[in-house]
């Protein structure tokens, strides 16, 4: 009769991480919905971690359609809106402008406290 070697009490086993496609997640999120059992009890009927699932979850609340994305690579074209830049940073709000050596562009307000501008002029932010 051999002797069963157990981890020492307190050392976690930990399963290798899985990874799953945006198919499979699809998959297991339409099964759960259909399957009426609680997250916990679905995650473990299918070897899943339950907090995977629950983020699963959450994510598709969050992002109803949009998640998760196909990893096809096709992606909907990105459509850009042209708005005027006066109804972006409103009219006669800034009392400067800095253009940093990299091309960053910061607009000031006029009701900036004084000590603040100090602080940035002193430390050479920009």
């Amino acid at each position: 009769m051999g002797v069963k070697a157990t981890p020492a009490i307190g050392t976690p086993t930990r399963r290798p991480r899985r990874r799953f496609t945006a198919e499979q997640i699809r998959r297991y999120l339409r099964a759960f919905d259909c399957s009426g059992d609680r997250a916990a009890v679905f995650a473990r009927q299918h070897d899943l971690v339950y907090s995977v699932l629950l983020r699963w979850l959450q994510r598709r609340r969050q992002a109803p359609g949009a998640w998760p994305r196909a990893e096809s690579g096709r992606r909907r074209p990105l459509k850009l809106q042209e708005l005027p830049l006066g109804s972006l940073l409103g009219t006669g709000r800034w009392a400067a402008e800095i253009v940093r050596p990299d091309g960053v562009t910061v607009w000031v307000a006029h009701d900036v406290p004084a000590g603040w501008w100090e602080a940035l002029l002193d430390r050479g932010a920009c």
